[in-house]
């Protein structure tokens, strides 16, 4: 992953309360469009009339306007005329979370998975890296896809943030939501996945978190929650799936929370 630092220059010095609003706002469609990677906050650095924000991409090019959707382009725009300066970017750095080339995004994939955590909700079935947004035929989406998208992202987060807390209560309840099919959140999860696969033309799979208090043998003779047929893989396909099913469009992984019983 890529860190750049994108400056902005305000010489016509426009309103900080108006410069404010449309730098968020540009943040926040690049990030929506996948060009920058989800963060809770972007801090703005400024110094007299010049602001500089860094940013994660997944690619050199990503802040290229060939991939902006509609809103962050209208943006730009205003931002441009607003300052009387172009929106200009510098690479500063990698990220390391994800080091290269390692995780460069793939060309194609067999199919996709729905999961939180990665780079992009959207991520490769095999390598498990993620697609950036910009990528996909988005344009097919209408904006309530895109909304209903992050909205279950920030969801997850929440679950998996509460799950991590381990308050018992709370603890409880995230770890239902996200290894539950039944789940409201996992309900949500999988009608994305459907609409993904219908634009993309590629399968695409809800994951469903694993973490039972359990025996192994449990474990690995689980069956899947929907269909009720075998889905352990035997020749693993990836370093990440574990459990996979064709036709309910499930994967999952062995459970780290197994109790050392004897298979």
């Amino acid at each position: 992953m890529y860190a750049f630092e994108i400056t902005i220059n305000n010489n016509h010095v426009v309103e900080y309360d108006d410069f404010e609003h449309n730098m968020f706002a540009y943040l926040r469609f690049l990030q929506d469009n996948g060009q920058i990677l989800p963060k809770d906050d972007h801090l703005p650095i400024i110094q007299g009339k010049t602001t500089k924000i860094t940013v994660v991409c997944p690619e050199q090019d990503s802040l290229s306007t060939k991939y902006m959707n509609q809103y962050a382009r209208q943006m730009n725009d205003k931002i441009v005329q607003g300052t009387g300066n172009l929106i200009t970017h510098q690479l500063v750095g990698y990220d390391y979370d994800y080091p290269l080339p390692r995780f460069a995004p793939p060309n194609q994939s067999q199919f996709y998975v729905l999961r939180y955590g990665w780079s992009s909700p959207i991520i490769d079935g095999i390598t498990h890296q993620g697609i950036p947004l910009y990528h996909l035929p988005m344009q097919d989406c209408d904006d309530r896809f895109i909304d209903e998208l992050w909205s279950w992202y920030r969801q997850a987060q929440a679950l998996y943030r509460l799950w991590l807390g381990s308050v018992p209560d709370t603890e409880a309840f995230a770890l239902q939501h996200r290894q539950s099919v039944d789940s409201s959140h996992s309900q949500i999860g999988r009608k994305l996945c459907q609409q993904i696969e219908t634009v993309t033309g590629v399968p695409t799979y809800y994951f469903l978190a694993n973490y039972r208090d359990w025996s192994k043998a449990a474990d690995l003779n689980q069956k899947c929650p929907l269909t009720g047929q075998d889905w352990r893989i035997d020749s693993k396909i990836s370093d990440y799936i574990d459990f996979k099913c064709d036709k309910s469009r499930l994967v999952s992984e062995f459970s780290q929370n197994c109790a050392d019983n004897d298979i």
